[in-house]
């Protein structure tokens, strides 16, 4: 078994603990291979994973909110180019926000506005562009990762 289906196994066995008798799938929609957006079957949820470092990380909601969590390496060298004077914390918001909107690295990161300041009981809040805004918590992780999770309610 290679290293992607190892994660893809454990993130499914994570998400089968909190979601028993539902299945999940993933079909992108660009090349038809085993990655993209996870569908939930069998269970009124939405779902997000996350991979890095060897861990796999996995979150679960019900299917009306849009939900995107995202891990990262709190050490990334490389995101200056993609998001330029991002640290790891702000990567991981960015792409969070992206996951939960739904198209990902379709939009470009620079259109996400994160602002620290936010409603009690929630860490940040986001928008891409001027659209409806995404609530944030910024999770706690192992050493050496940084986590983030994105919500947005129905309009």
């Amino acid at each position: 078994m290679d290293d992607d289906a190892r994660r893809r196994e454990v993130s499914r066995t994570l998400l089968a603990e909190m979601l028993p008798g539902a299945s999940f799938h993933a079909r992108c929609v660009h090349c038809g291979g085993e990655h993209g957006r996870l569908r939930v079957s069998g269970a009124d949820a939405t779902v997000s994973v996350s991979y890095v470092a060897g861990w796999a990380f996995a979150a679960a909601g019900p299917a009306a909110i849009a939900l995107g969590l995202d891990a990262a390496p709190d050490v990334e060298p490389s995101l200056d180019r993609v998001l330029p004077g991002a640290d790891a914390r702000s990567w991981a918001r960015v792409e969070a926000v992206l996951k939960a909107d739904g198209r990902g690295l379709t939009v470009d990161p620079m259109r996400v506005l994160v602002e620290d300041a936010s409603p009690a009981g929630v860490d940040w809040v986001a928008r891409i562009d001027d659209d409806r805004p995404f609530t944030g918590w910024d999770v706690p992780g192992p050493a050496g990762v940084v986590l983030a999770v994105a919500a947005r309610s129905p309009s």
